[in-house]
């Protein structure tokens, strides 16, 4: 058994650690203003140029802005954050997701996937059903085997992602694969949530549309297995 390499984190990492929590536990606010970076490096103990470097990689993940001859200042990271911002708050919350974020999530995945279905039940190929179908047969034959939830997770979220790579929008790929971190984790809890002969059925009803060019009708089913997901999620 290979346990791996523990690799310390490095004093730049710690620094950003540091400030990161203080924001997302709110004890900095947005608008607060930020120690010179020479107050913060004698303060922490730290050299200014792994302030300066710090300073600026949390400006880039949206939780502060760096303004000449105004100094630094804590940002609405709900506002000006990125995808990295979303993966510091998971480290935050030890990879945990509360009940808004993961709302948010589905959300923006029913809009992406929803837009994937509809354009690809209106242009598909019996090529693109073919290769779906041929995806679920191999779902079919995995889910016989009592696969753990993991496996199970990477298995559903290949089909769907392929729906929003067949559909021929190159944004709806690149979204998905953007979240993909975030989105494991709901992959793995909607495999829990229903189970693998309940998700086989769904990627059939949403195949069974698309080939009969309803991919509008797709769309809505999707989104209400969210909203069934989301009403009914412990």
């Amino acid at each position: 058994m290979d346990f791996g390499q523990i690799v310390a984190p490095t004093i730049k990492e710690l620094f950003i650690e540091r400030i990161e929590g203080m924001i997302l536990s709110g004890a900095l606010k947005p608008g607060d203003r930020l120690p010179s970076e020479r107050d913060l490096a004698e303060q922490m103990r730290i050299s200014k140029t792994i302030v300066h470097i710090g300073l600026e990689d949390l400006a880039r993940m949206g939780f502060l802005e760096v303004t000449p001859r105004r100094g630094t200042v804590v940002a609405d990271f709900a506002e000006k954050g990125n995808l990295e911002t979303l993966n510091a708050i998971l480290r935050y919350n030890g990879g945990k997701l509360d009940r808004q974020m993961i709302v948010s999530i589905i959300e923006l995945r029913s809009a992406v996937e929803g837009g994937a279905l509809t354009r690809l039940g209106r242009r598909h190929t019996q090529e693109d059903i073919a290769e779906l179908r041929g995806m679920l047969n191999e779902y079919a034959e995995l889910a016989k085997s009592n696969p753990d939830v993991k496996t199970m997770a990477d298995a559903l979220a290949r089909f769907h992602y392929r729906i929003c790579t067949l559909s021929g929008n190159q944004l709806f790929p690149l979204i998905m694969n953007a979240f993909r971190g975030v989105g494991n984790l709901l992959w793995q809890d909607s495999a829990r949530f229903w189970g693998p002969e309940a998700l086989l059925e769904q990627g059939n009803q949403l195949l069974s549309m698309l080939e009969d060019g309803e991919g509008e009708k797709a769309a809505d089913y999707l989104d209400s297995l969210f909203n069934h997901y989301l009403e009914n999620m412990p």
